[in-house]
């Protein structure tokens, strides 16, 4: 239990430095021309600038963060505690955008916190997995596919698709389910795998930075948010449980209730004018 408190305190702290960096890197995206949605030339753009890449840098700190508390939680409670980021947005959107905080947020905010609660007191004891090959790598394939499909049907879909949205929720969600094998990795000192992950985790990390910021050019943040937050939390979730291994026996009704109280919380405030306001720039 004490290792469990200590991984969900290192997701949270790590979940305000990811939405602070969505937070500052959507101000500068807007600004580039929409024509280079999807296109490399967008991440060559917004390297040129300061601000995106402090944001890039906050990001960047998370990951290690992130990692160390998939070290101490279960997969089924770092992902959602994710979401208390959010908490962190809405405090500063209702403090810049000057916008009241109203009964909407407040119960997206009760609704997070007794999730994550719910899910620290429920959850398995982190397990390392010993899963490899085939059983790692068919459903990594799959969720690769969905995040780069936007990439392989541009000239179809285009970058203004809803599958762009939902490419980068699957691209973000395997970055997040390779930093777990990463984790595990470092358990085991199996330090050629840990190069495989980690070169998944950079892919995921790309595809989805890519897309996100293609999709807040042309789409609200109140639409692009919660789909990104709620497939980013529930895919690797959904992995660790089929693929690694995580064993939710006893506790299966009090965590899917937490789930589904911290998936509904995140759609509540990614779709407040606080949040939405600065993660739409």
């Amino acid at each position: 239990m004490d290792s469990t408190v200590i991984g969900v305190a290192l997701a949270c702290v790590a979940s305000c430095l990811f939405n602070a960096a969505i937070a500052i890197q959507a101000l500068e995206v807007r600004k580039v021309p929409a024509k280079h949605g999807l296109r490399l030339t967008l991440l060559r753009r917004l390297i040129q600038r300061p601000r995106w890449l402090g944001g890039t840098a906050l990001g960047a700190m998370a990951l290690p963060l992130q990692t160390a508390a998939l070290l101490f939680a279960p997969v089924t409670v770092v992902q959602p505690a994710d979401a208390a980021g959010l908490l962190l947005l809405l405090v500063l959107g209702s403090r810049m955008l000057a916008e009241r905080v109203g009964p909407m947020e407040l119960a997206g905010v009760g609704a997070i916190l007794a999730g994550i609660v719910t899910l620290t007191v429920a959850a398995p004891q982190r397990e390392v997995s010993h899963v490899a090959g085939a059983d790692v790598l068919v459903p990594l394939l799959g969720v690769a596919a969905v995040a780069l499909a936007p990439f392989a049907l541009r000239t179809v879909l285009g970058a203004k698709s809803l599958m762009v949205v939902f490419g980068a929720g699957f691209a973000f969600a395997l970055s997040a389910f390779a930093l777990k094998l990463i984790a595990d990795a470092l358990d085991r000192g199996e330090w050629a795998v840990l190069v495989l992950v980690l070169a998944v985790a950079a892919l995921g990390a790309l595809a989805g930075t890519l897309s996100e910021q293609s999709a807040l050019q042309r789409r609200q943040a109140t639409q692009v948010a919660p789909i990104i937050f709620v497939v980013e939390m529930l895919v690797p979730i959904g992995l660790a449980v089929t693929v690694v291994g995580e064993s939710w026996a006893g506790s299966i009704a009090p965590i899917v209730v937490a789930l589904a109280l911290v998936a509904a919380g995140v759609v509540a405030l990614a779709r407040a004018p606080h949040v939405a306001g600065l993660l739409g720039g």
